[in-house]
């Protein structure tokens, strides 16, 4: 009997992450023989096997990440690298990423094994950081890579160019490279629009520039975006996916664009992404449900 080897992701310091896991790994899946691998938090913001396992790691038939977006984002970027697909079980609160209900984890679990779901294949970004002409990190997420001022700097000198042509330049407190996926995460609380994740695109949105005229702006899918920092600024941090990685100096320069590979996102329902924005963002409700919002929150 073949063995089916399946990724398991999840925060362990969570107590109701790991009664999940707990019920999946321990219920029965008929004649398949299932083995279940769980990933350690690599230094790298990813997940990690045993040192001994990368064998097997690599194996993985797909992946199960238990928790909120964040955990899924850090799993995306573990399987991106290996092609495994990836399915998230909701824990957490808002959930974009995440359909899975918990009460349905080892059913769903069945589901994927026995071949009975869709695949949604999801664009990320890549960044290379440049500093003095010379490659100083390279990132991939599948949200966004974020450039910011730190909590008590000034405003950051911004210069945006894309295909050699300079687009804007900012004097803001950062701004946010986004793709699709992510444009209902940080993008759209920084004024950006709302982007199906079919469409192949990069997204630019200003945090809080110094201009009015500064607007968001939908870039193609070809497009290599690069943001040059000038002028005296203070503390300066590039992030992805609501991670900060590298503290940035004045002259430094990001070159960002889509990345080849796509994450593959295990599908079990069949609501649309429509269906999802009205849920999560409470779009389409009636005027007596804000209403009713309104007091409650009047009386708090």
């Amino acid at each position: 009997m073949r063995k089916r080897i399946v990724g398991m992701f999840f925060r362990r310091d969570r107590k109701l992450n790991t009664e999940i896991a707990d019920k999946v790994m321990s219920a029965g899946y008929g004649d398949a023989k299932v083995e279940f691998m769980l990933g350690e938090e690599g230094a790298d913001d990813t997940y990690v096997p045993p040192t001994e396992r990368w064998g097997d790691f690599r194996r993985m038939e797909f992946a199960v990440s238990i928790g909120g977006d964040g955990t899924f984002l850090r799993a995306a970027r573990t399987v991106r690298d290996l092609g495994t697909p990836l399915y998230g079980i909701n824990a957490g609160r808002l959930g974009f990423l995440v359909s899975g209900k918990p009460e349905n984890a080892v059913q769903d679990v069945k589901r994927i094994l026995s071949g009975q779901y869709d695949l949604s294949t999801r664009s990320a970004i890549r960044c290379e950081l440049l500093r003095r002409g010379v490659t100083a990190g390279e990132f991939c997420a599948l949200n966004e890579i974020v450039i910011s001022k730190g909590p008590l700097s000034h405003p950051i000198d911004l210069s945006v160019s894309a295909g050699g042509e300079t687009l804007y330049r900012l004097l803001a407190d950062g701004i946010i490279i986004s793709t699709p996926t992510g444009s209902t995460a940080y993008s759209l609380s920084a004024g950006g629009p709302v982007i199906h994740p079919d469409v192949k695109c990069i997204l630019l949105a200003p945090i809080c520039p110094h201009s009015l005229y500064a607007r968001p702006v939908v870039m193609a899918e070809n497009e290599v975006i690069e943001i040059s920092l000038s002028g005296e600024s203070g503390e300066m941090f590039l992030s992805r996916d609501g991670l900060i990685n590298m503290r940035l100096r004045k002259g430094d320069s990001a070159r960002i664009s889509l990345d080849d590979r796509g994450i593959s996102m295990i599908k079990l329902d069949r609501s649309s992404y429509y269906n999802v924005l009205r849920k999560k963002l409470g779009w389409g409700r009636s005027s007596n449900y804000v209403k009713d919002e309104t007091e409650h929150q009047n009386q708090l």
